[in-house]
């Protein structure tokens, strides 16, 4: 009888495509499921970015990788970026939609194109991946996608507007992909962190009032760790075991949503 992590939880034999994964979070997931057993496709737009990675990864787990190098906000080019991919590592089992950027300043300064670039980031190109990439999960028999989240799903903050409707949008393309897509075997899952220490939160963390009013309403009084608080729960949402889970979005934020 095989152990219970090797049945629900490994990823051998699994491959995944994690966006935005040259550094962050999305190197944190990359890792955590390499670790469990997944080769990994490092996709980024920083090309050094990627390749230090991705090469860290292959020498730490043992497991595949790949370094592609694309720009989401190239819309048009997106359906070739995946077929490239496709064409690199035979096929893909696992989709983690993690790119991200942040634009933080009061609502009444935002540009247009700072509108726009935070948008088509988070949500069209969260949309536009997935939707290249179903074609081939149905052709294999199913697929798991995992969407990334944020508290912004559940609330709003001051000076990131941008950024919080494109999670909030986040909120409702997955569960509108799990309704569309559920009947091919394909799980559509967001994961929502909390606040973690990464380059999207630095400038944040530099003010102290700032700082003193995200620690006080975390009532587990600490920031997330990338690899163990979101990487576990990402390799859950790509593994056998959350098979019956989709259409959610799971909270990994300490506790905040509950206060």
């Amino acid at each position: 009888m095989q152990d219970v992590f090797s049945e629900f939880f490994s990823l051998k034999g699994k491959t995944a495509v994690v966006t935005g994964s040259g550094r962050g979070i999305g190197k944190a997931i990359a890792t955590m499921l390499a670790r469990a057993g997944a080769d990994v496709v490092i996709w980024d737009i920083i090309k050094e970015n990627a390749e230090a990675t991705a090469k860290e990864i292959a020498e730490t787990t043992g497991r595949k990788t790949w370094v592609y190098i694309g720009d989401l906000l190239q819309q048009e080019k997106i359906k070739e970026y995946v077929q490239d991919i496709l064409s690199l590592c035979g096929k893909v089992d696992i989709l983690v939609n993690n790119a991200g950027v942040q634009v933080r300043k009061p609502a009444l300064e935002i540009t247009i194109e700072e509108w726009y670039r935070v948008l088509n980031t988070h949500l069209t190109a969260t949309f536009l991946v997935t939707q290249a990439f179903v074609p081939h999960f149905i052709q294999r028999g199913g697929g798991k996608v995992i969407n990334l989240g944020s508290l912004n799903c559940f609330m709003a903050v001051p000076d990131i507007m941008p950024y919080v409707a494109s999670k909030m949008g986040i909120l409702g393309l997955t569960r509108s992909m799990c309704v569309e897509w559920s009947k091919y075997n394909i799980n559509v899952n967001a994961l929502a962190p909390g606040f973690v220490a990464t380059e999207l939160t630095r400038k944040l963390f530099e003010n102290p009032e700032k700082k003193e009013w995200v620690m006080k309403r975390i009532p587990m009084g600490r920031l997330a760790d990338p690899e163990k608080d979101l990487g576990c729960l990402a390799i859950f949402l790509a593994s056998k075991a959350s098979d019956y889970i989709n259409g959610q979005i799971i909270y990994s934020d300490g506790g905040w949503t509950a206060a």
